[in-house]
């Protein structure tokens, strides 16, 4: 096969109408993606939930101790 027939099959398919199934597939795959990046997403605002009320926790115990010192 050469360069021009590799080129026009490439057109040829991406200039033709999808099927149904075809466009649904799409559409599930960018959903599952979607889900994923919403999942991560997720679990990086949990990780900074966390993060700072641990903080805060340690910011207030050491007021804490600071009260008991002074």
């Amino acid at each position: 096969m050469t360069w021009r027939d590799i080129l026009i099959n490439f057109l040829r398919d991406a200039l033709r109408a999808r099927t149904r199934r075809e466009i649904l597939l799409k559409e599930l795959k960018e959903a599952y993606l979607s889900k994923l990046n919403a999942e991560t997403a997720l679990e990086y605002a949990e990780s900074v939930l966390n993060y700072n009320e641990a903080r805060i926790a340690r910011i207030n115990k050491r007021l804490a101790d600071l009260g008991e010192d002074e």
